[in-house]
């Protein structure tokens, strides 16, 4: 038992002497935070959901590494509040293509600043007729001639539609953009806290569609309502891919 003790001090004393004064800055995975977060259970419906995985590459290392906060290593978590702004951390781009001559486009930005933070939607539309029109992303990046092998609303663990606010909803949920008569091209700014440009609930690869109708969030007691939310067909579309 001694013997092992002394030889497990001698290794240690040798790594403490082979990394002295030397730095970790070129060590794979050096100021790359372990990322935990937790989404609360929903009752009668699902427990929590734990989501741990390691920032991803693409994110800006120069910077400097994220604060999180204190506390034990399993509790430890991005503190959003004193997160860097100089980097733009993750951006992805759409390009919509309108769906059989409905004469929608546009481009959408995307832009996540921590890994989980919360992701920043922002670019014009053109083409839609006035009113609401239901903003989702869809499982699939088949987009071709047409929007129409796109697949269903982007789910992950999540199983009915819902609005953006919901406890349970799809994670490509994203709710309503309303275009005014006579406005020109519509300006869309939204901010969502599920969908994420990395990790388990990345859209990125997916499709970004726009609905020629209004969501109802899931509300009609209908079954086309708890699929779609009754948004009608789909008029633009396009995949999202990163633009780092």
């Amino acid at each position: 038992m001694n013997l092992r003790f002394h030889i497990f001090c001698g290794l240690l004393l040798w790594l403490v002497s082979a990394l002295k004064g030397k730095t970790l800055q070129g060590v794979p995975g050096y100021g790359r935070n372990l990322i935990i977060k937790a989404l609360p259970a929903v009752e009668d419906y699902q427990s929590n959901v734990y989501e741990v995985y390691m920032e991803p590459y693409l994110y800006d290392l120069g910077q400097s590494v994220y604060p999180i906060s204190a506390g034990s290593r399993a509790e430890k978590q991005i503190d959003l509040s004193f997160a860097p702004r100089s980097s733009p951390g993750l951006q992805a781009v759409v390009h919509l293509i309108a769906d059989e001559e409905s004469g929608v486009g546009g481009d959408l930005v995307f832009t996540q600043i921590v890994p989980n933070g919360p992701v920043v939607i922002e670019g014009n539309l053109t083409g839609l007729a006035p009113g609401l029109h239901g903003v989702h992303v869809h499982q699939a990046g088949a987009v071709k001639d047409n929007c129409k092998d796109i697949g269903p609303h982007f789910i992950s663990y999540y199983g009915r539609h819902g609005g953006p606010r919901d406890h349970i909803r799809h994670v490509g949920d994203l709710g309503n953009i309303k275009a005014e008569e006579g406005e020109g091209p519509l300006t869309v700014k939204i901010i969502d806290h599920l969908i994420s440009l990395a990790g388990p609930r990345s859209i990125v690869g997916r499709s970004f569609a726009i609905s020629k109708g209004e969501d109802d969030y899931g509300r009609s007691s209908t079954e086309e309502s708890a699929l779609t939310g009754t948004s009608g067909p789909t008029v633009a579309c396009g995949i999202i891919g990163y633009m780092n």
